[in-house]
């Protein structure tokens, strides 16, 4: 009975949608208040209520039924879309070199982050469909900590103009990195064709190991091929007393400089730059608060 209850229910909400099960129990309602009034009795009353709660709650559970289904297939159709784009990945082979790496984060006092990153690369492919980076923090944050990280890529032009969106999508790795797939649908660049593009990121607790547990937090970059430049600034809040080391940098063989200042708000900055470093390293700075 209640499988024949709920099928009625599903196949009058495809037809009418939610909008017109409510007003179908409005509408009971209504009824059930004309006959109470004309006929006095509560038991008439109690039925039509009764009636317009099982459409309601039917509704739900139909609501419920649904969107778990339509979650689990949306689930399969991202899992074979990213299959299939590493797959094409993988095939096309290098499809770009990043020349220049600057990365602008400032840390709030509870952990929060955000950051611009400028990429400048040179394609090198006849035609680069799209490009990727990886993002992430050094610690296993909560799903409800991811979803409240933004990017937004933006096209740069060589003279620091432009500044306008580009498509991008993303999606979470197992090891917790977020993945950036930046798209040149319209117009992809060509091969030997140096681009430049800026993300905006705001990432929710990304520092929270070293804001709030007070443990020490790396800040890392990972290159498969040589890096001709990079800058690295990390900015935290007014008044925090912190001291920096460099990671996966030999002082005399590589060519870097970690320095540390102050901006005029009394807010300390730690800045590390590097040149020439060579490929598939993983190398950048480690904070520990005093």
């Amino acid at each position: 009975m209640l499988d024949r209850f709920l099928s009625f229910l599903d196949d009058y909400l495809v037809d009418r949608g939610v909008t017109g099960l409510l007003k179908a129990a409005i509408g009971i309602l209504a009824f059930g208040s004309v006959l109470s009034v004309a006929f006095g009795s509560l038991a008439v009353k109690a039925a039509c209520l009764t009636i317009a709660a099982l459409f309601v709650a039917g509704t739900m559970t139909i609501l419920a039924r649904n969107q778990l289904r339509l979650r689990g297939k949306m689930n399969r159709q991202v899992a074979m879309f990213n299959h299939y784009q590493a797959l094409i990945y993988r095939e096309l082979g290098p499809l770009w070199r990043i020349d220049r790496w600057e990365e602008d984060v400032e840390v709030a006092s509870n952990g929060d982050a955000t950051a611009s990153i400028l990429v400048h690369f040179f394609v090198e492919r006849d035609r680069m469909p799209f490009c990727m980076i990886r993002l992430g923090s050094k610690w296993d944050q909560p799903l409800s900590s991811k979803r409240k990280v933004q990017v937004v890529a933006r096209n740069i032009e060589s003279d620091g103009s432009g500044g306008t969106r580009v498509d991008e999508t993303q999606r979470w790795l197992p090891d917790g990195r977020l993945e950036v797939l930046t798209h040149f649908r319209s117009a992809p660049p060509k091969k030997g064709q140096q681009v430049c593009l800026r993300f905006d990121v705001v990432w929710p607790q990304k520092v929270a190991p070293l804001m709030r547990f007070r443990q020490p937090d790396e800040f890392l970059i990972s290159m498969l091929n040589p890096l001709t430049f990079l800058s690295y600034r990390v900015t935290l809040p007014a008044g925090t007393a912190v001291r920096a080391s460099p990671v996966g940098l030999q002082a005399g063989v590589d060519d870097y400089r970690l320095k540390m200042s102050t901006t005029g708000g009394n807010r300390p900055v730690a800045e590390l730059t590097a040149q020439d470093i060579a490929a598939d390293r993983k190398f950048g700075m480690r904070l520990d608060l005093e």
